[in-house]
């Protein structure tokens, strides 16, 4: 008891089993693939992660329209290197201001005014 209030209770239920987990996992081909003729691997932010994707072809020129497709698909995402701040809502980079009182803030512009990031 604490505080003249008794203690809480937990109750847990029984851990089911995850489905990827519970999987045998897949054979492992016998025979090793061949090398592909033509492969490139790329480095893209997908869902707020680094990954890199690996395409491989056996013909270089599709090789090259798909991965022009992916870079498409996944656009550059452009991060500052300096210390510029940047808008939390909207991901641009914010003008410093200064006020007639020597007071100053960052802002820009959008479609329905100027945002301080706020």
């Amino acid at each position: 008891m604490r505080d003249g209030l008794p203690a809480p209770t937990v109750a847990l239920a029984p851990s089911q089993p995850t489905p990827a987990l519970s999987q045998p996992a897949p054979a492992v081909p016998s025979t090793p693939l061949p090398e592909a003729p033509a492969s490139i691997n790329v480095h893209l932010e997908l869902a707020g992660r680094q990954v890199q994707l690996t395409l491989r072809d056996s013909d270089e020129g599709r090789l090259l329209a798909r991965l022009e497709a992916v870079l498409q698909r996944f656009p550059l995402v452009v991060k500052p290197t300096d210390e510029t701040p940047q808008c939390p809502k909207h991901g641009v980079v914010m003008k410093l201001n200064h006020g007639k009182d020597g007071s100053t803030w960052h802002s820009h512009k959008t479609a329905d005014g100027w945002c301080k990031g706020k």
